[in-house]
């Protein structure tokens, strides 16, 4: 019988929607991004932004659908879910620095808006940690732990013992590293605070 983690040929389409399902049946989620801001915690405009740049060939009206599926993931999100976010992420300009100001304000809206969330950042200037490798997302459901990792072409979901325990023990290094939550809001509000500033003085 085959479960969510299983991974058979499938389409993207259908891979989308099981990684849905991992994450409405999850009991917690665990998520490192060193690049960007979190799928589910990206509003549209950004979310279209990111989708167009990393897969160029897809069509304006694919881009925009699956933007809209990432906006409504963080309302499927039932589990407790923490979010660790590289400050790099909160200066690039996915889409230009108005739709950086409006991924801010969303992220501190959201964050407000759903207790089971936990926002942390990973400051500029930490020393060398496993997040290096790239972004990864843990979860546990149903007594089980399952890791997603993706790149450029491909995606995994991997159940191994093995993989699990390596990136829990990468991301229990990375919440050692990370500021508190009310730095890591601050941050984001005063990097908001600053953008917001210097657009009003570009035009």
């Amino acid at each position: 019988m085959t479960t969510i983690w299983e991974s058979p040929a499938e389409t993207l389409g259908e891979h989308i929607a099981r990684l849905a399902a991992i994450e409405s049946a999850a009991d917690t989620v665990q998520g490192w991004q060193p690049l960007l801001i979190p799928g589910a915690l990206q509003s549209y405009a950004y979310a279209c932004e990111a989708i167009r740049s990393t897969s160029p060939a897809l069509p304006l009206e694919a881009v925009g659908e699956r933007a809209d599926v990432r906006r409504r993931r963080i309302d499927q999100l039932g589990a407790a879910t923490t979010f660790i976010v590289d400050e790099g992420a909160l200066y690039r300009p996915v889409g230009g620095y108005a739709a950086l100001v409006d991924q801010l304000e969303h992220l501190l809206a959201v964050e407000a808006l759903q207790p089971r969330l936990t926002l942390r950042i990973l400051p500029q200037g930490i020393e060398a940690h496993p997040g290096l490798v790239g972004a990864f997302t843990l979860y546990r459901a149903a007594g089980q732990r399952a890791v997603f990792v993706e790149s450029l072409t491909s995606s995994e979901i991997t159940t191994r013992p093995e993989d699990v325990a390596a990136y829990a023990s990468g991301w229990d290094r990375l919440l050692d590293l990370a500021l508190p939550v009310g730095e890591s809001l601050e941050l984001i509000d005063g990097t908001r605070e600053t953008l917001c500033r210097r657009l009003k003085t570009a035009r």
